[in-house]
């Protein structure tokens, strides 16, 4: 028996559109029940392939600024969401990046440090 071979939405509309695949056949490949669906999962899969592009063409600073700014909503997220009107959020989400930041530096620093030689400091400072 002859299993059929499964398409990704991109293929089978590249079939229906290039060479007359009938769209029965492209639910049929698909494994889609309504045109709808598969529309809209590839339109999802097409945002998600653009946002990825945009990510690659990002500087490191801009990465790392987009990395600081997820992490004021990590941290400060239910403050924004309380205190703050939405049109303020930039505002006091540059406000709050230094703080995320220094946070940041203290952690990697604590990390830095080997445990044993913290350890043989706070016991030197004790006798």
């Amino acid at each position: 028996m002859i299993k059929p071979q499964l398409m990704s939405p991109a293929v089978a509309l590249y079939h229906w559109r290039v060479h007359g695949m009938s769209m029965d056949k492209v639910l049929s490949h698909t494994g889609y029940v309504r045109w709808a669906d598969l529309a809209a999962d590839h339109a999802e899969a097409m945002a998600n392939e653009e946002i990825a592009m945009q990510d690659m063409m990002m500087s490191p600073d801009e990465r790392q600024r987009e990395e600081d700014v997820e992490a004021v909503w990590e941290r400060c997220g239910d403050y924004l969401r309380e205190m703050v009107p939405p049109s303020e959020y930039q505002d006091e989400i540059e406000r709050l990046l230094p703080l995320i930041k220094k946070t940041r530096q203290m952690q990697d620093a604590a990390r830095s440090r080997p445990f044993r030689d913290a350890v043989r400091r706070r016991q030197a400072a004790c006798q």
